[in-house]
């Protein structure tokens, strides 16, 4: 190879792996749930059932509406159980939010055309949710 091609080569690399990094550094700050101040007496803890679920991708999906959804402060969404039922896998979503900012049939309105249905609405004091297994094996 000569010099001259291998000069032009090795700048356009650079600039594109610190593109890249850029891209991915930004879009992990995108998916991140929104770190303000919350006032506690005002948080309740949802656990919703989620039908309409079919890939990988689904559980991302109503994550990242239900991030973007004001008043949301902690959401995770995955399978429960590895059955499939009419070509779909059963859903759960949790989500601590402010009642101040949300309510529950907000929250099921934005995951359309996903079906939601509410299992649990409490009054908690936490922030913290334990992750939901976003895949599942056959």
């Amino acid at each position: 190879m000569n010099k001259k091609l291998l000069l032009t080569i090795i700048p356009l690399v650079l600039v594109g792996v610190i593109g890249f990094r850029l891209a991915v550094k930004n879009n992990e700050n995108s998916n991140a749930v929104q770190k303000v101040a919350v006032d506690t007496k005002n948080l309740h803890h949802l656990a919703m059932k989620i039908d309409g679920m079919y890939c990988a991708s689904c559980p991302y999906n109503v994550e990242n509406a239900l991030k973007d959804t004001p008043g949301v402060v902690n959401v995770t969404v995955g399978f429960v159980g590895k059955e499939i039922i009419n070509g779909m896998v059963e859903g759960r979503g949790e989500v601590v939010y402010d009642t101040t900012k949300t309510n529950p049939n907000k929250m099921l309105q934005v995951i359309l055309p996903y079906k939601g249905a509410i299992v649990s609405d409490e009054a908690t004091s936490s922030t913290a949710l334990t992750p939901l297994s976003k895949t599942f094996g056959l």
